[in-house]
């Protein structure tokens, strides 16, 4: 069975007349928003007791200089928030393995560029450094696009990198980094899974719990204008939690409060034409599939025409670009420009929303410098200095997701802190540095952003409706219940990769995208027809 991206549906496409297309929030909500996602202080407090368990246990053994570097490690607890314990065990294991690796890396990559150029090498060493962050970044951002994995994806994997490089040139051996970032780890998991044996299901309890909020808040006479886009995303989180614990399919009470709300939801959505402009047009009444498997979802991110690979083909320019403009600048390190334009661009093409991250990252920074000039200003004993940093990561934890401005408030001194064992810090100079990092990153980035692959928006959303056209063409052949099961999975997936194109390609070209979009949304209207024929359970 062949379908043609630009094939219409006639039975539809009266409904495309007047439809509008994809529009960036307001400003004022995009910069100083910080959208609910439910209950967040279970996680806030995971983060800074990983951190601060194994911490103050060094510091009561005698290592109080070095053991707030068990932080590398505990980054890990992060990535099992919201996931059922079922596979939070395995996904916070990868990511802590990730973690003592790229710790190990960065120190080694440190000590190489402080011998270097303490034997009076050429300032220059430290383009070592940041090709290997550079490295770093561009993997870890396509695996974590391929997979859709979300927030905070390459982030804390470079994060690591970058504070572990600056350990060696303060005497912190490669083996001491990679030993404190194993106890981090361990203590991650320990943390991550702690509610296991006298509460197995609150994370799914907690994923419904959001999710029915969510739609009541959108459905309430009062609902602001980015309801129904949270509610939409809760629900599918909220199912995707479920599939992990296996409850899906099951007479569960869990399930059937979820499908109650999700009713509530679709009914309210389905035919309203304002709501096709966005996310919100991948919530049907059919209940939300699995996420198809590891391999699927990277074979798709390695088509050359996807998003993935403008991602890192914009990384692979920006770092290096930032990282030599820093030393060229007299900066001793240049990692935090190379950091700064990493974050600024792993996270997606989206000119509109990167170039807000962007200014997110700058005023950030500067209240983050702010912060460290107050600790910087007491003379803390390393005890309470272990408090200090499980405070900034819980801050952090709190605010990654919500707002990115906000997170710099908190990861600014964090890094700082534990880059420098302490906050005995050259004030001047450091906040001198870091602000001239940041404006060059910051400047890099937006210019990369809107200047490298500018077409690249037409080749993603194109590639994309491709992509959901071949994968109808075979779900049509299909006669084996199991291959039709997959190709399912993989059909609805593919569906809202291109929904998450259609909405970069509104933001960037209006114009282009509104001609586009009938075809757009026929090959939607198609692909959610054919799910739901193909034996999809209605909730």
């Amino acid at each position: 069975m062949v379908v043609s991206v630009g094939a219409q549906d006639q039975g539809t496409g009266s409904r495309d007349h007047g439809v509008p297309i994809p529009a960036p929030a307001p400003a004022r909500s995009l910069l100083l928003g910080v959208p609910k996602l439910g209950r967040r202080w279970p996680g806030v407090v995971r983060a800074g007791v990983a951190v601060g368990l194994p911490a103050l246990a060094g510091v009561a053994l005698g290592h109080s200089a070095v053991a707030a570097t068990a932080t590398l490690g505990a980054f890990a607890v992060v990535y099992g928030e919201g996931r059922a314990y079922r596979v939070r065990w395995r996904v916070v294991s990868i990511a802590a393995a990730v973690m003592v690796l790229l710790a190990g890396v960065g120190a080694a990559v440190g000590a190489f560029v402080h011998d270097a150029t303490a034997s009076g090498g050429s300032a220059l060493w430290g383009m070592a450094l940041v090709l290997a962050m550079t490295v770093v970044v561009a993997v870890c951002a396509f695996v974590v696009d391929g997979l859709r994995l979300g927030a905070p994806g390459a982030f804390l994997p470079l994060l690591t990198v970058e504070i572990a490089s600056a350990l060696p040139a303060l005497g912190v051996s490669v083996a001491e980094v990679t030993a404190w970032a194993t106890a981090g780890a361990v203590s991650a998991l320990l943390v991550s899974m702690s509610g296991l044996i006298f509460r197995p299901r609150t994370p799914e309890r907690a994923a419904v719990a959001t999710a029915v909020a969510a739609v009541d808040a959108a459905l309430s006479d009062t609902s602001k204008p980015t309801s129904r886009r949270d509610a939409v995303r809760s629900l599918h989180a909220a199912w995707q939690c479920l599939h992990d614990a296996a409850l899906v399919g099951r007479d569960h009470p869990l399930t059937r409060t979820l499908r109650a709300a999700h009713l509530r939801c679709a009914a309210t959505v389905d035919g309203v034409d304002a709501d096709h402009a966005s996310d919100v047009d991948d919530l049907r009444p059919q209940v939300p599939l699995p996420r198809p498997s590891i391999r699927y979802r990277l074979g798709r991110a390695s088509h050359l025409r996807g998003r993935s690979w403008t991602i890192v083909a914009r990384l692979l320019v920006a770092c290096p670009a930032a990282g030599l403009l820093a030393l060229g600048f007299g900066v001793g390190r240049p990692d935090w420009a190379v950091i700064t334009a990493a974050m600024i661009l792993h996270q997606g093409p989206d000119r509109v929303l990167g170039t807000y991250r962007g200014l997110h990252r700058f005023f950030g920074t500067v209240l983050g410098l702010v912060v460290l000039a107050l600790l910087s200003s007491l003379d803390l004993p390393a005890a309470v200095l272990v408090l200090v940093v499980a405070l900034l990561m819980a801050g952090i934890e709190a605010f990654l997701v919500r707002n990115y401005g906000l997170a710099m408030v908190f990861i600014t001194p964090l890094a700082l802190v534990l880059g420098s064992r302490g906050t005995h810090v050259d004030l001047a100079a450091v906040s001198r540095d870091r602000l001239l990092e940041t404006v060059i990153g910051v400047a890099v980035a937006l210019v990369v952003l809107w200047t490298v692959l500018p077409g690249s928006y037409r080749r993603i959303l194109s590639d994309a409706d491709e992509q959901v056209a071949g994968t109808i063409g075979r779900l049509g052949d299909a006669r084996d219940p199991n291959v039709v099961a997959e190709l399912r999975r993989d059909l609805e997936f593919d569906l809202h990769a291109s929904t998450t194109a259609a909405i970069t390609a509104a933001h960037t070209d209006p114009a282009w995208t509104r001609d586009r979009w009938p075809e757009h949304h026929h090959l939607h209207e198609l692909g959610y027809r054919i799910l739901t024929r193909h034996f999809g359970p209605r909730v």
